[in-house]
């Protein structure tokens, strides 16, 4: 499946990502499971998908190195203009 559609700054998605990921957060404490540990897993079978799709290893760097760099900036403030690429 193709998607070129830039889903960044879109509020539905940004919601659905920020919802889903704090249910899985909570979902995991329940189970007793720490951040860490899913984590590292999610990003391990994250690669591990986008590698057997065909994406080539310096797209995947990339996206490791441009989450990297999201990570040392502040976060941005509610109603700002700042947009994270997402893909």
């Amino acid at each position: 499946m193709k998607d070129d559609t830039i889903h960044d700054g879109d509020q539905v998605f940004e919601d659905f990502i920020e919802k889903e990921l704090e249910a899985l957060a909570e979902r995991a404490r329940q189970k007793g499971i720490c951040m860490d540990c899913l984590t590292d897993r999610l990003i391990a079978e994250m690669v591990t998908s986008l590698t057997r799709a065909g994406v080539p290893a310096s797209n995947i760097l990339g996206v490791v190195a441009d989450g990297m760099a999201l990570a040392e900036e502040p976060e941005p403030e509610e109603g700002s203009d700042h947009r994270r690429r997402v893909h």
